[in-house]
């Protein structure tokens, strides 16, 4: 029967580790599909910017400051707000955090972010990947059935050997524990670390320890 309970437990972590992987992949694809429509903007941008300059001076040149003025306003128009958010360099990590900033967004979430990586880490990204997804997702969902005051911290700091993530967030006073945060326990311990829950009035707060 224990035999047959740990196979059942590592078939569903397998399976939600997948369903967090293919978020993962997801955030990436939306990620570098932006950065494909702001490059091919600013690209038709810079292909007319001679022509740009040269109608301005000639508006400055006779003294049209008002109209020179307007000029560049509607020039400011054609260039799209970007909606690309740098957190950190890794790729992976940033579009992940880029896909919760935009449902944040969406939800009227304050969304703070604070994260800083050594160029290398002894833990695969894709793990790390995995912790914040499930810490992210279960934020994301205790502040969406507040009315107000929805509000996720994330914070991240390493010290050579040990990476501490942090993650804070608004919630309706309702137990927090859940299977997200049973699949970050088992990443962490994974490598050796641990996790510790706090709950202060309507604020929970989750800490993630582990050995980089």
């Amino acid at each position: 029967m224990d035999v047959q309970m740990k196979i059942i437990s590592n078939i569903r972590r397998f399976y939600r580790e997948a369903k967090f992987a293919r978020c993962i992949l997801s955030a990436e694809q939306a990620h570098y599909q932006k950065m494909a429509e702001m490059y091919e903007t600013l690209s038709s941008l810079r292909h007319d910017f001679k022509y740009y300059i040269k109608k301005i001076d000639e508006l400055l040149q006779t003294g049209d400051i008002e109209k020179a003025k307007q000029y560049l306003t509607e020039i400011k128009k054609q260039i799209p707000e970007s909606g690309l958010h740098y957190y950190c360099t890794d790729h992976a990590i940033n579009s992940l955090l880029t896909s919760y900033a935009k449902d944040c967004e969406e939800f009227n979430i304050e969304y703070n972010v604070k994260i800083v990586l050594p160029n290398s880490l002894s833990v695969p990204r894709y793990d790390i990947c995995i912790i914040l997804c499930n810490l992210l997702e279960n934020a994301l969902k205790a502040c969406k059935k507040l009315e107000k005051d929805r509000e996720i911290d994330l914070a991240i700091k390493t010290d050579g050997q040990r990476m501490a993530i942090r993650v804070k967030n608004n919630f309706d006073g309702v137990n927090n524990e859940n299977a997200n945060l049973k699949s970050v326990r088992a990443v962490a311990e994974r490598y050796g670390g641990h996790i510790s829950m706090e709950q202060t009035g309507s604020v929970f707060t989750i800490y993630v320890m582990v050995n980089v």
